[in-house]
């Protein structure tokens, strides 16, 4: 969980604690995503999931950028838009080797760069057979990508589940 350490892009630890939390279906289409990926000699490696409100209100305030961060947005002290991440209805993800190791991705997590698009050019195809085989099972298994950034996948039914700032606990 990047945010629970110092390598992330505000280089701070945000959370604290590295915990993975998400709604119940969105971890059960990721434990599927995860059963694909081992055909592939692949595995999951999750890099962000529930993020509280607050926590978007500060990355809003670093990086006021809609295409990397949602503009979170409180009406009479309530969150009232913000990120899928604030829903546990959204994931930063990438893949590691069945050692454990990482694999070829087109950039890193957070990178705020024309690179970290679906559709870059001149991404190493190594690179985009990884990110195109992890696109395809997470499609496969209920989740939407954005355009700007490979790691991130929204799961279908994201609007049923309210905003929430519910602090991540030790």
């Amino acid at each position: 969980m990047r945010y629970a350490g110092t390598n992330n892009f505000v280089k701070q630890v945000v959370y604290p604690v590295a915990k993975c939390l998400v709604r119940k279906p969105v971890a059960d289409a990721l434990v599927q995503v995860q059963e694909d990926l081992r055909a592939h000699a692949r595995q999951l490696l999750i890099w962000d999931c529930y993020r509280p409100f607050s926590v978007q209100e500060r990355f809003w305030k670093l990086r006021p950028d809609a295409r990397y961060v949602a503009q979170p947005i409180r009406k009479a002290g309530l969150p009232a838009q913000g990120s899928k991440h604030n829903r546990g209805a959204a994931v930063d993800v990438s893949l590691l080797d069945s050692q454990g190791r990482p694999v070829q991705m087109p950039t890193d997590h957070d990178d705020f760069s024309e690179r970290a698009h679906r559709q870059a050019a001149g991404v190493p195809a190594q690179a985009r057979a990884n990110a195109e085989l992890l696109e395809q099972l997470m499609l496969a298994h209920g989740f939407t990508g954005i355009d700007t950034e490979w790691w991130h996948f929204d799961f279908s039914d994201w609007q049923r589940y309210p905003l929430s700032d519910q602090a991540l606990e030790p």
